[in-house]
Order: structure tokens, then C-alpha cells, then sequence
């Protein structure tokens, strides 16, 4: 399992719950830099190899490992730029 500096990294991305990193730590995903450049579609995939069955469908479980694959491509880089919006 991940420490506890590592699972928090790992659920700081958008739509990631308390009972993700145990099945991508059965793939070998122990730290957030393991995923970068990683498919979301390919690790849902592994898991379901891994577990034996589908636990995790699309939409939202590709979603969210978009959300991580994407947080760890940018660790060590600027945060990306707030958005302004306007009304009227």
C-alpha cells in the first residue's frame, strides 16, 4: 500500500475516492509519478485483469484516472492558470 503522503497525492485529483489507490497499487501504481503518461482506458482495463472482473466502468473511472494521469503529468510544473470568468 501506498504511505500516507502518497495516498493523499493520489486523491487530490477530481473524482478520485478513499477505495482507488488499493486497486491501482495491484497494478504497481504505489506513487502518483506512476502514472504519468499512462492511458486511463489501459489501466481500467489492468485492473479488471487484476481483480478478475470489471470494477470499474466507464464513464466515471475513466474520468478519474484521466483526473490522476493528468495531475501526475504536471507534478514538478507550474499550476495551471486559474480561468476568469466574466458576466453580462
Amino acid at each position: 500500500m501506498t504511505g500516507e503522503a502518497e495516498r493523499g497525492r493520489l486523491l487530490a485529483a477530481y473524482l478520485c475516492g478513499d477505495r482507488v489507490p488499493m486497486p491501482l497499487a495491484s497494478i504497481g501504481v504505489r506513487r502518483l509519478p506512476d502514472l504519468t503518461g499512462r492511458d486511463p482506458w489501459d489501466l481500467t482495463h489492468e485492473i479488471s485483469l487484476q481483480a478478475g472482473r470489471p470494477i470499474w466502468r466507464a464513464p466515471i473511472a475513466i474520468q478519474a484516472l484521466h483526473n490522476r494521469t493528468g495531475a501526475a503529468g504536471r507534478e514538478g510544473s507550474r499550476p495551471p492558470a486559474q480561468r476568469r470568468t466574466t458576466c453580462g
